[in-house]
């Protein structure tokens, strides 16, 4: 459920021997419906409802963000962000001092350490907002128009029309197609390696990441989205070393394809 907004001073970024298992195919999404909302020119969402698969996720120049969360979730940050208070100056600085903004945010219930914040910036009836997506690591995101913000409420809610346009979701299928072979993790390979910090304090842990591999083998770092992970350094590594990955690409029929897969990579103390 989203938070209480927090009171936050300013616009600046939310504080927040590797051993690899080569990846599975990504399942076709469950029936359901699904919208997209450009929020930017660089940040986009797609709010899925439905068919098991509630969710919404950022695409960013910086990866992508997916937050599970049921419907009634997704509409209450949507009222809780629409209703949000303006900006007021920092208590005891007068009028002119800095101004602390309001904001409302959305965590994932399941473990990819996601969030999302929607920060109002002015207090007028037309407000514009700051979206930030976060999975503990890094984050994405971009100013919104008021009249973008608007749309995007209207589809978090399930509603219909003036700029919100759903489809419905294909069907599940998880099989491949006839001729297609999938990709594998060239030789030698590098790992991601184990993060140099001092509170891991040795911990194991593991971290599934789904990423697309274009046809030259090369693995496409904004394509990166973190689906679960047990500390968020061990995401950082991850997203570190996927651009020297090299894979033998997919191929259908003999032909190399671009393909989307999910991989889990397994951290233990060297």
């Amino acid at each position: 459920m989203p938070s209480a907004f927090a009171r936050v001073g300013d616009l600046g970024t939310i504080l927040l021997l590797a051993t690899c298992a080569f990846a599975r195919p990504l399942d076709a999404q469950p029936s359901g419906r699904s919208a997209r909302i450009r929020l930017s020119d660089s940040v986009s969402v797609f709010i899925h409802l439905g068919g098991g698969d509630t969710s919404v996720m950022a695409i960013t120049p910086n990866g992508g963000f997916r937050l599970r969360a049921d419907s009634s979730a997704l509409a209450a940050w949507a009222r809780a962000s629409a209703s949000l208070p303006g900006p007021t100056p920092r208590a005891g600085t007068g009028s002119d001092g800095p101004l602390e903004y309001s904001a409302s945010v959305l965590r994932a219930s399941d473990q990819s350490g996601n969030a999302m914040r929607l920060l109002r910036l002015t207090d007028d009836s037309n407000s514009a907002y700051g979206f930030r997506a976060s999975n503990g690591a890094w984050e994405g995101g971009d100013r919104i128009r008021s009249e973008i913000a608007k749309v995007l409420f209207r589809a978090l809610t399930g509603g219909e029309g003036d700029g919100v346009e759903w489809h419905p979701d294909g069907p599940h299928d998880d099989s491949y197609p006839p001729g297609f072979k999938e990709a594998e993790p060239a030789r030698g390979n590098p790992a991601p390696r184990y993060p140099a910090r001092a509170e891991l304090a040795g911990a194991s842990g593991t971290v599934v990441a789904q990423f697309t591999i274009g046809k030259d083998g090369r693995a496409r770092p904004e394509s990166l989205l973190i689906v679960r992970s047990t500390h968020p350094l061990f995401s950082l590594a991850v997203r570190d070393a996927l651009p020297s990955m090299r894979f033998v690409p997919a191929t259908q029929s003999g032909v190399p394809v671009q393909t989307t897969v999910i991989q889990e990579f397994q951290f233990r103390v060297p």
